[in-house]
């Protein structure tokens, strides 16, 4: 074999004599020097080998530079592949610890086109896609620290223009707030340059595995380039997942700081003991990940989650009677089953809670509302909207019933279907407008309207994930998915689906809606391509208005206008 620098000729070394090598046979595997690379190109046997220099072959990492065609075990040269042990194998390997291994390959058959493998081509676009992905990400957070710069200059400035206002009794009071104002940003700066080098330090991976790979490809044999495929496959997977886990985690959320002047400060009252709070506030994920390479290729793992529709199964689990005297506009399933409508007779607004086996625990009546939707802010609680009556938004105990908030949206704003979003819950207004208001206990309510390319939100419903927000349109049969700025992603109108109301989402962003006009449940792929009907009016879908999926339990929860409901277990 040959030496571990590749320096000496193994030829020569086998008789005691240390000379320079200047080439090395991947066949062979060994290197020769001046003299015996000459016989070894006028060996019959050896004539025809292709060898490499010293300099090309110490280009080969080290994991490919240690794949070996002989075997240690029995001295014979290796003519098998075993894929259940991903090993090389010769051929009394084959007949002894690989004899109950099934699917064993002749080497001969495929090793020859290693190198015009698509997983070639296909591992160095990831790590291309990887390191330009990094690289995104890092200009991201570059931005940020700038507008830290910015924002902080913006909050010193509206902090003077307040100081200027009262008397100097306020010196105080102002050293402090800056003094948080710093500390904050010193600390936000710091977690970003922490995940910057986080990133630095995995492109540099994916540089030298790019460089890995190349280098193989280039300057390996056959067979170690074959080897050397499985081998890369699993850190190049692991710089891949570091990718995709950063659009799951808190990495890239964009920090933003902001500053609530105290409401005392307003009123000059002596005894203020707070200029205000200094806030950094995470705003959605800026950077957006491209992947140029075939997620079907025949090495790399597809991600887990990405599953299609047609294999989504549905199984009732239980019915709940509900009083054909109420109409249904919502529900809800969590700890607690929970629907939202009005009553005709009398006609009052109500929320009813249920068990999660169909029993009627109790109920609560909201008055000088007409309850539309209802959304989770947490585990623990819901905000009920109010459409077409009152102007506020109950945010209610989902155990106990108890309201314990009513937020005020101001004159004419009726909002029907809504969902929670970062502190903020966007809904859709009477104004045919969609907007966002914050929730955030202690702060003023702000309205701010969300540019979706839709006129029709009287009436309809609205869901999200981390990245969009998914609005049906009931006057227009269809689905659309739209970035949080207002873009659309794609528009779906099913056949299958007509005048839809309610929607939800899974935890793949599969798109679960009813259809209230067709009387029946369809769920449509994340990207809007596929749909499947998984209820009918067979099945006792009739006028459905409400759909909640509980990503929990998987389980999901469809009710009619006028009962029943009925919860099913959802499988994939």
């Amino acid at each position: 074999m040959a030496s571990s620098t590749g320096t000496y000729c193994d030829i020569c070394q086998s008789r005691h004599i240390s000379k320079a090598a200047e080439e090395y046979c991947p066949v062979c595997e060994e290197a020769f020097c001046s003299d015996c690379k000459d016989h070894h190109k006028l060996l019959r046997a050896t004539k025809n080998h292709q060898v490499i220099s010293i300099a090309e072959y110490n280009k080969l990492p080290p994991f490919i530079r240690e794949i070996k065609q002989d075997c240690d075990v029995h001295g014979d040269r290796f003519d098998f592949f075993c894929p259940t042990h991903n090993e090389l194998c010769c051929k009394r390997c084959i007949t002894t610890t690989h004899s109950e291994c099934k699917g064993s390959k002749v080497i001969e058959d495929f090793v020859e086109f290693s190198k015009s493998s698509t997983s070639i081509d296909e591992y160095k676009q990831t790590l291309k896609d990887v390191e330009e992905n990094i690289q995104n990400a890092i200009v991201d957070r570059k931005n940020n620290l700038e507008d830290f710069e910015n924002q902080t200059q913006a909050i010193r400035k509206q902090i003077k223009d307040k100081r200027i206002e009262i008397n100097k009794h306020f010196d105080n009071l102002e050293t402090k707030i800056m003094n948080e104002l710093s500390t904050v940003e010193c600390e936000k700066k710091q977690n970003v340059q922490s995940v910057i080098e986080k990133l630095e330090e995995n492109k540099n991976k994916s540089i030298q595995l790019m460089k890995n790979v190349d280098a193989m490809k280039k300057y390996g044999s056959n067979i170690q380039v074959f080897m050397g495929t499985t081998k890369l496959q699993q850190p190049i997977l692991s710089q891949e997942r570091f990718v995709r886990s950063l659009q799951d985690d808190e990495s890239l959320r964009f920090v933003n700081l902001e500053c609530s002047i105290s409401e005392e400060i307003n009123g000059i009252v002596t005894g203020i003991r707070s200029f205000g709070i200094v806030t950094p506030m995470l705003s959605e994920t800026r950077v957006r990940f491209r992947w140029q390479c075939d997620k079907s290729a025949q090495i790399l793992t597809p991600p887990v989650d990405m599953k299609t529709v047609d294999n989504i199964k549905i199984k009732p689990i239980c019915r709940l009677n509900i009083s054909s005297n109420m109409m249904i506009s919502s529900c809800a399933l969590g700890k607690y089953v929970l629907f939202a409508g009005c009553q005709k007779s009398p006609n009052k607004s109500l929320l009813l809670q249920y068990d999660t086996q169909g029993k009627y625990l109790k109920d609560i009546e909201l008055e000088h509302s007409n309850a539309f939707d209802i959304v989770f802010i947490d585990s623990e609680t819901v905000a009920v909207t109010g459409g077409g009556c009152d102007f506020k938004v109950h945010i209610i105990d989902a155990a106990t019933l108890q309201v314990k908030r009513i937020i005020d949206l101001g004159p004419n704003n009726w909002m029907y279907g809504a969902t929670h979003v970062n502190n903020s819950i966007i809904g859709c207004m009477s104004s045919n407008s969609v907007m966002r208001f914050n929730i955030a206990k202690g702060k003023d309510v702000k309205l701010s309207t969300i540019p979706l390319g839709t006129k029709n939100t009287r009436n309809s419903y609205i869901a999200s994930d981390n990245s969009h927000l998914y609005h049906s349109d009931y006057d227009n049969d269809s689905v659309t998915c739209y970035e949080f700025g207002g873009k659309i992603i794609w528009s779906c109108k099913d056949a299958s689906l007509r005048k839809p109301k309610s929607i939800c989402l899974d935890s793949n962003s599969n798109v679960y809606v009813v259809g209230s006009g067709s009387d029946n449940v369809v769920v449509l792929s994340p990207d809007g391509l596929h749909s499947k009907q998984l209820l009918g009016s067979d099945d006792g879908v009739k006028a459905a208005h409400a759909i909640h999926y509980d990503k929990s339990s998987k389980r999901l929860l469809v009710a009619n206008v006028y009962g029943p409901a009925c919860v099913y277990q959802i499988s994939t």
